[in-house]
């Protein structure tokens, strides 16, 4: 009897040992992932943008080379018979740009090594002209909240859930406009006409952005983007969730 109680008193101290090292390895800091030539990814993205229904479409991700401190990671639509366009990133995940003619770090999700209550933020201004659009001024602020664990079509992970809220200020140009009309009555017209000078204005939106980072697959397997005007509805919702991916050993 003494034996019995004693190996399940052992057995015991072994399982409650066993979830402290889980709790343990989850408080551990996340380490920069290392990618290897023909790390790939399917995503699915889903575009939501308010009354105009939703486009869905599947992307392919690969990583085709990889220097000190960027890749180059070629995509396309999954399945489509054409080359991948390929983008420089960093090894983080992070997004450069040339701003007034210097690199800069403009979307940065993950900070390695992370751990659950990091936080870091982007503040940036893009001075390119795009249509109607002179700049736009991009504010993010970063948070890691904790591990949490992600279903997508790819499986179920333990993933690094971050949080990003910011604020982007669009500064655009508003174009000069006429418009005239006649008012008719027996005998007699008169015409009317408005005129709207042309200048500058600035249009805000909110930002908040979801992130499941997945060590084990060196990249997220869900992400979620949400744009609010200045009356807090919804511009549009962007969701990628991973279908598949594959990591040459």
């Amino acid at each position: 009897m003494a034996s019995f109680t004693a190996s399940c008193l052992m057995a015991a101290i072994a399982i409650v040992g066993l979830g402290a090292r889980g709790l343990a390895d989850d408080r551990v800091a996340t380490p920069a992932p290392t990618f290897r030539p023909g790390d790939s990814w399917v995503f699915e993205d889903t575009l939501e943008k308010g009354a105009q229904g939703f486009r869905q479409q599947r992307v392919d991700l690969v990583v085709e080379r990889i220097d000190d401190s960027t890749m180059v990671v070629g995509i396309r639509p999954d399945g489509a018979p054409v080359g991948f366009e390929d983008h420089v990133t960093g090894l983080d995940w992070s997004k450069r740009e040339l701003i007034n003619g210097e690199e800069a770090t403009t979307t940065r999700p993950f900070v390695f090594p992370m751990t659950a209550g990091d936080t870091w933020s982007v503040d940036y201004v893009d001075p390119a002209r795009r249509g109607n659009l002179i700049s736009d001024h991009v504010r993010r602020h970063y948070k890691v909240v904790d591990w949490e664990d992600v279903t997508v079509p790819a499986g179920t992970f333990h993933a690094l859930k971050i949080e990003a809220r910011g604020v982007d200020e669009l500064t655009i140009q508003v174009p000069a406009a006429v418009a005239s009309g006649a008012v008719g009555s027996p005998g007699e017209a008169t015409t009317v006409s408005h005129a709207q000078r042309g200048g500058r204005a600035v249009v805000s939106r909110v930002v908040d952005e979801e992130f499941y980072y997945v060590p084990a697959i060196r990249n997220y397997a869900k992400s979620v983007e949400e744009q609010y005007n200045t009356d807090n509805v919804r511009l549009s919702r962007q969701t990628r969730v991973l279908i598949s991916y594959k990591l040459p050993v």
